[in-house]
């Protein structure tokens, strides 16, 4: 096989190999975030105590807020009944009373409602707080290999990347010009492929015998006649035990 074949050859694994690379990397994002979404669909009962803890904690908040509030209108009321100089006003801070010390004692009871479901979900995640740490440490220690797993790719691109330059400055303008060309044109940038069997493993067409002969022979560039794609031959270990 001529050098630059074999050249064309280890170009084309080195592209697929950094297309594949490129492909890992740009979905970081999504693998990343289907590893966290792992642990929270297996911490979603988890997250349901909690949540129902900080509704009832804010809930209880709003509550006390306008158990003060009430109070306080409690306590105007009753200086006006102190200071009412007429039936009129005396009446109506009785009722002003009546009606803020109902609301009060309503207010308790929800404020003692929310207490209880707070103390309840908080019994509960503390139930469930060592299988959560033990979730949390499996998560932790499957972000840090996929950081690490990402690192390595990452430095693997930039050292094929490298070596592709490398590899593309030392062929033929021309031929490095065609495989370019090719390789833009056909789907996942595949400009070379293996002749077996005889036919074409790109696009499956068959191969005249006298065009396979010349990819078995190997001295010179052959373009599939369908897919126009570089083709090239490896031979079989059943041949090569026949040929030895």
């Amino acid at each position: 096989m001529i050098k630059e074949l074999e050249q064309l050859i280890a170009l084309q694994h080195l592209d697929t190999e950094i297309r594949h690379l490129k492909s890992e990397l740009d979905s970081i994002p999504q693998r990343r975030a289907e590893i966290e979404t792992e642990f929270e669909q297996r911490a979603f009962e988890f997250r349901a105590i909690e949540n129902q803890r900080d509704e009832a904690r804010k809930l209880r908040d709003q509550l006390e807020r306008t158990l003060e509030e009430t109070r306080a209108r409690a306590e105007r009321a009753e200086r006006n009944l102190m200071s009412s100089k007429n039936e009129k006003d005396y009446a109506a801070a009785i009722r002003e009373i009546d009606a803020a010390r109902k609301q009060i004692s309503q207010l308790e009871t929800q404020i003692l409602e929310q207490m209880e479901i707070i103390e309840q979900a908080e019994a509960q995640i503390k139930e469930r707080e060592p299988e959560i740490e033990r979730l949390r440490a499996e998560l932790e220690e499957k972000l840090r290999r996929f950081e690490e797993q990402t690192h390595q790719q990452a430095l693997a691109l930039e050292v094929r990347q490298r070596e592709r330059e490398q590899l593309a400055a030392s062929l033929p303008r021309q031929i490095f010009a065609l495989y370019d060309r090719i390789s833009a044109r056909v789907r996942d940038g595949v400009a070379v492929v293996e002749a077996r069997n005889g036919s074409c493993t790109a696009c499956f067409m068959a191969l005249r015998p006298q065009v396979m002969a010349e990819i078995r022979r190997g001295t010179e560039i052959i373009l599939c006649d369908n897919c126009s794609r570089i083709l090239y031959y490896v031979p079989q270990k059943t041949e090569s035990k026949v040929a030895s």
